[in-house]
């Protein structure tokens, strides 16, 4: 989001809306911070859940989210007590590094994660070979790398017109791209699943089972994704809508309504703990061990 000048209308919500704002970010906060905890620990303390290479990007996704829930919101919460969103300031800047930090792991280990479910759906058989603990850790590493030094951008950001391009360009390489990469890879993952419905009665149980484990695990990663980007499109439109608005003030207002998209964004780190309880029988027997009994 971009720095505003001075201006009769103040980009900062009102009283009312402040006090609400504060505290949806701060329960958010909590279960993200507290629910992405859990699947790191479940991810750990669970042999078969360690095992495999892919929840080593589920890991990485966990610990974005964590860290969203940890630093994020935290962040927007004294900026919005202390009335300073968009001003220049120390703590504004380290909130446009931990957005465009947060979105582009978000976005680049969702894009993996796609990428892992098309091969396991498609190259079955190969799957163990080309999908490896070692390329996958290096992956993350990648991913984890390449986005700090994307975010460093912010630190940079002196002026509304180069907040503006950094905010478009982000755009395009943490959301537009992504989601292009994602939408072809899951078109390819539907149409292999459709091919294989013909194929099942002429499978031994075993390679059954197999695919339609592949196919499960596929369509729960397609809904945290689905969710991850439904709850980000919003800034996508107040993106556009500040792009078209030139007068000052109007901008504040824009950046006013802004916040709750922001806030929405986010969200999705506080639903993805509940997806996988919902979906992975492994994660909520897991949850439910910790929770329960520690």
């Amino acid at each position: 989001m971009a720095e505003v000048d001075s201006c009769s209308h103040s980009p900062n919500v009102s009283h009312s809306w402040r006090v609400l704002f504060i505290f949806l970010n701060a329960i958010s906060g909590v279960i993200a911070l507290g629910g992405n905890s859990i699947i790191l620990l479940s991810i750990y303390k669970v042999r078969s859940l360690r095992s495999k290479p892919s929840n080593i990007f589920i890991a990485s996704l966990a610990s974005s989210d964590a860290l969203v829930g940890l630093l994020v919101y935290p962040t927007y919460i004294f900026l919005t007590t202390k009335n300073l969103w968009f001003g220049p300031n120390v703590v504004y800047r380290m909130e446009n590094f931990l957005w465009i930090q947060s979105l582009a792991t978000s976005t680049y280990t969702l894009c993996a994660i796609s990428v892992d479910r098309l091969i396991a759906v498609t190259l079955a058989i190969r799957y163990g070979d080309m999908v490896t603990k070692g390329r996958c850790w290096y992956v993350v590493l990648s991913i984890w790398i390449s986005s700090f030094l994307l975010a460093c951008s912010a630190i940079f950001n002196h002026s509304t017109h180069t907040a503006s391009i950094l905010w478009l360009t982000c755009l395009g390489l943490t959301f537009v791209l992504p989601f292009a990469i994602i939408t072809y890879c899951y078109a390819l993952i539907f149409r292999a699943a459709n091919e294989q419905k013909r194929k099942v009665i002429y499978l031994n149980p075993a390679e059954a089972t197999e695919m339609l484990k592949n196919k499960k695990a596929a369509w729960t990663s397609g809904i945290v994704m689905g969710i991850f980007f439904i709850t980000f499109f919003p800034n996508v439109v107040f993106s556009s809508i500040d792009v078209a608005t030139k007068d000052r003030c109007e901008k504040n207002q824009v950046y006013r309504h802004w916040l709750w998209g922001i806030f929405l964004a986010f969200s999705s780190s506080a639903w993805n703990p509940f997806v996988y309880a919902a979906r992975i029988r492994e994660f909520r027997h897991a949850f439910k061990k910790i929770v329960i009994f520690n």
